[in-house]
């Protein structure tokens, strides 16, 4: 399966699938943030994103939410997962 080109106008969904994001990331996430924003591309973080209620990043079933809700998000165009340092990788 091949990602579809971003373009102005879409949507990016971005979610934390892996560790927690950290207090002193959220910096660099806003950074990135306004970036991808200038490329006209809108961001929607998923409603877990910036929780960690196990202390090394949020519960399965809220990080499956995340990611379900996503997909099932028409105006979601691609899912990025935020990871420690800002790696970002493309999901779809």
């Amino acid at each position: 399966m091949k990602a579809k080109t971003l373009k102005r106008g879409d949507t990016i969904g971005v979610i934390a699938q892996s560790e927690p994001i950290t207090e002193e990331e959220k910096e660099d996430i806003e950074k990135s943030v306004k970036l991808i924003k200038e490329l006209g591309i809108k961001v929607k973080f998923g409603e877990h994103a910036f929780e960690n209620s196990t202390g090394y990043g949020e519960t399965a079933k809220n990080k499956a939410e995340d990611i379900n809700k996503m997909f099932e998000d028409k105006e979601i165009d691609g899912i990025f997962c935020a990871m420690r340092r800002i790696q970002l990788q493309l999901s779809i």
